[in-house]
């Protein structure tokens, strides 16, 4: 009888072993779907690459694509060229997690606080870049493959290819694409081990979140205050190169801008951002840029982050409107200031910027640089709030973001841009002398 319980016994792990082989190997073979979507000139009237393209520009060079689950937990892209299903383009080891809006550490025990970091991760850009050696195709002309989620909710993703082209990299081709929903929900349940569908709703549609008294205790501890003086910028232009060269035309109004102060008013309009992915003027965005108006006041501070409990910076500003109705506070913070650039005012488009929110990745990013900041871990935050410290949606005022970096010429001379909504030009300049 023993003999016949122990045989038994190991014929039983030797079944759960198979089984377990099988099914490690039914995951290795997932293959995701999807397909790509082109648009024309004519079918994206608005789009600021049009005079910045290469010259060979294909319109239609994707039509389909998969996602491919690896053996180590990591995903492959691959890209099919329309006319000839020999031409691949293909990422291969990508740790997709990054990708995945996260709910910060620090802000777990904080509903709120979780539900509007994890809304402002999805609904604000992050654009990759893989170089040369981070991909394969048998088109060698390619130099350059970025892969976006583009911000207009869980699913519409976008892939953009570059090659050279009169010693320019420029745009070659330009594709939208669904990101399959089944693979997005199964990552952000391994990326934050709560079901999606807590957040669901606010994830695949824009709903627009409660405003809230932001508990600040949950992301820094103010333990010095720094003497500075600073200046509003307002009366003076910014240097139209760059993405904000490209995306002037995106401005609605006003239609003649020879100052910054001209974009604080509430009657700033710009081409609104629309599915799969777009530029639009047909339908502008209204803004309340006029709380911009008069600055108040700009602090600096020494803060430990509740996250990693390092020493970082932390900048407060105070506006008030025209009629002094309303106040806004800006509150970018968790940033080591020693890390930022150091620049010409002529190269202010170089700066280190980032979108309005808790642990952000940046809009822009090379893959390199996309695995190493943690959007779980990351201490950065930047957000608006009312007089009264509830929590004010950027997107609603037309703010993505600051932008930010040292003066070439005096070393304790900081600068302040305000990047407006999508990026179409700056709305805000300040200098901090420490």
């Amino acid at each position: 009888m023993k003999k016949l319980i122990i045989a038994l016994t190991m014929l039983s792990i030797v079944s759960c072993k198979e089984t377990n082989q099988k099914k490690d190997l039914s995951q290795t073979d997932q293959k995701y779907s999807f397909d790509i979507k082109s648009l024309t000139d004519a079918d994206y009237p608005d789009n600021p690459d049009i005079g910045y393209m290469a010259s060979d520009y294909n319109y239609d060079y994707f039509k389909k694509g998969n996602i491919h689950l690896e053996r180590d937990n990591t995903y492959s892209f691959t890209f099919f060229n329309t006319q000839d299903k020999s031409n691949v383009l293909t990422l291969k080891n990508i740790d997709l997690s990054e990708f995945i809006p996260s709910i910060p550490n620090h802000l777990k025990n904080n509903a709120y606080l979780s539900k509007i970091a994890v809304i402002n991760q999805e609904w604000n850009r992050n654009q990759v870049r893989f170089n040369q050696h981070q991909f394969t195709t048998s088109n060698t002309a390619i130099t350059r493959v970025d892969i976006a989620r583009n911000c207009l909710n869980s699913y519409l993703w976008e892939i953009i290819v570059y090659k050279k082209d009169h010693g320019k990299e420029l745009p070659f081709t330009h594709g939208w694409f669904t990101f399959p929903k089944k693979l997005y929900r199964t990552l952000f349940e391994q990326r934050n081990q709560v079901s999606f569908s807590n957040y669901k709703k606010s994830l695949e549609n824009w709903i627009d979140p409660e405003s809230k008294e932001i508990d600040k205790s949950y992301l820094s501890k103010i333990v010095d205050t720094i003497n500075i003086s600073y200046t509003d910028q307002r009366n003076s232009m910014y240097e139209l190169k760059g993405a904000r060269k490209k995306k002037f035309k995106e401005i609605i109004y006003p239609t003649t801008i020879s100052a910054i102060k001209s974009l604080q008013n509430d009657s700033t309009q710009f081409a609104t951002f629309s599915p799969p992915g777009f530029y639009n003027k047909a339908t502008p965005r209204k803004t309340e840029l006029g709380r911009l108006k008069h600055l108040k006041n700009i602090s600096l501070y020494t803060v430990v982050s509740s996250q990693t409990k390092d020493t970082l910076s932390e900048i407060s500003f105070a506006f008030e409107d025209v009629n002094n109705l309303r106040t806004t506070k800006l509150i970018v913070g968790g940033i080591n200031l020693s890390d930022l650039p150091i620049l010409s005012n002529e190269n202010a488009n170089n700066g280190w910027k980032n979108s309005m929110g808790f642990s952000n990745h940046p809009f822009y990013e090379s893959y390199s640089e996309h695995t190493v900041w943690h959007s779980n871990e990351n201490p950065y935050y930047a957000y608006l709030t009312d007089q009264k410290n509830k929590w004010l949606d950027s997107h609603f005022i037309g703010i993505d973001g600051p932008l930010m970096y040292w003066d070439d010429q005096k070393s304790n001379l900081l600068h302040i841009w305000l990047l407006s909504f999508e990026r179409h030009t700056f709305v805000g300049h300040y200098t901090i002398t420490i």
